[in-house]
């Protein structure tokens, strides 16, 4: 008996232990690392290896699709994410990233339609809130872009890029004091995001 209970806390021992990353993972991980420096060639070439090991690997899928993005392919980034979709409906991630494709491609509607089913998937994705605030005040829809805006700094605080579109919102809808604010907010949060910089300048002019 006490060789089997010795036996049995080794055995729970073992599966407590965290799974060994996968090949696959350590290049995903390798090419979200390249991505973030700018370095979209490589980030590329790792993405592209890791899917030769495994085509429906979202996690690759998905980082190929934001590199074509940053090379302004947007419609090559598209097809990675419709190949995410496709193996997984419920993949947040590519119905997000999808709708910032389509929203440099001024594809606006679309968009809003990816960024609808991103946050019906998660309804506290506060980066999909962001995105379709982004997407809605390029269409000029300023009060749906700011309701969006209170979501994304409801649901992800700290995400710079959230408060920076809500600015933008504010400042559309003439209140520039709230979107000063917001704006300040943001460069809290990253000091040295463009868009919310030029939305504070904006935004001083007019008070």
């Amino acid at each position: 008996m006490k060789c089997s209970g010795v036996l049995l806390l080794f055995v729970f021992f073992i599966l407590s232990l965290p799974a060994a990353a996968s090949p696959v993972d350590e290049l995903v991980v390798k090419g979200n690392t390249y991505y973030d420096e700018g370095l979209n060639d490589e980030a590329l070439a790792v993405f592209d290896e890791a899917l030769i090991m495994d085509p429906e690997d979202l996690e690759a899928l998905n980082g190929k699709g934001k590199t074509l993005k940053n090379m302004g392919l947007y419609e090559e980034a598209i097809l990675q994410y419709d190949k995410a979709i496709e193996i997984d409906p419920n993949y947040k991630k590519a119905w997000n990233n999808k709708g910032i494709a389509l929203t440099y491609l001024e594809r606006y509607d679309e968009a809003i339609e990816m960024f609808d089913e991103s946050v019906r998937i998660d309804p506290k994705y506060g980066k999909a809130y962001s995105n379709l605030a982004w997407c809605l005040g390029l269409a000029g829809r300023h009060e749906e872009a700011l309701a969006s805006a209170e979501n994304a700094i409801k649901f992800a605080a700290d995400y710079a890029r959230g408060w920076s579109n809500r600015g933008d919102a504010l400042f559309a809808l003439e209140q520039y004091k709230d979107a000063l604010d917001s704006y300040e907010t943001a460069l809290i949060l990253e000091p040295g995001l463009t868009d919310a910089l030029e939305g504070k300048e904006k935004a001083l002019a007019k008070i």
